[in-house]
């Protein structure tokens, strides 16, 4: 009997690919990004200067990253090709995919700080949770908590930046930036 194992990073980026086939329908293409960028932004339609750099960092990372893996050309990506993609940037420029991804973190959490406090609380990341698709409070609650590294009840961005070079590059089973978009 053989008994295959899928690797830490394989699941995280199969649990990506889930979170932003936004119609379910198997690929994930241009817009299904933009459908997942309207679904973070729906709560703050009163800030289109800071939705725009949301949409504008989103649709860079598959711009410059993503659209690449499309062997066929026809816009959309299978999981396969999505976790292809995401591996071929981190091996030939994972410090340009992390920064992309450090500025897509940059422009949700400055749309999320709600209270301009340059932290996001445990309802702040509730609401973007649910705009990434989960809803369940439970699950947001520990994420966060493993997000936290200081344990003060507050993400800083600092905790971002950290939790998104763990959760698309390390291998770690136990990185607590495993838990960014929520359990695996």
């Amino acid at each position: 009997m053989t008994t295959t194992t899928t690797s830490i990073l394989s699941r995280k980026l199969q649990h990506m690919f889930r979170m932003l086939d936004s119609d379910q329908d198997g690929y994930v293409t241009a817009d299904d990004i933009s459908a997942r960028a309207d679904a973070l932004a729906a709560p703050f339609s009163a800030q289109p200067e800071k939705v725009r750099k949301l949409k504008e960092s989103l649709h860079h990372v598959w711009d410059q990253y993503l659209r690449e893996a499309d062997e066929d050309g026809d816009g959309k990506l299978t999981a396969a090709d999505y976790e292809r993609g995401i591996r071929a940037a981190i091996d030939r420029d994972s410090d340009g995919l992390v920064d992309a991804l450090h500025r897509s973190a940059a422009a949700w959490y400055d749309l999320f700080d709600a209270e301009r406090e340059d932290h996001l609380s445990l309802d702040e990341y509730t609401t973007l949770a649910r705009g990434m698709g989960r809803t369940a409070h439970q699950d947001n609650e520990q994420a966060f908590r493993r997000l936290d590294r200081d344990a003060d009840g507050h993400l800083r961005a600092e905790d971002v930046r950290t939790a998104i070079v763990e959760f698309w590059t390390s291998e770690d089973p136990d990185a607590d930036g495993n838990w960014l978009y929520g359990p695996l």
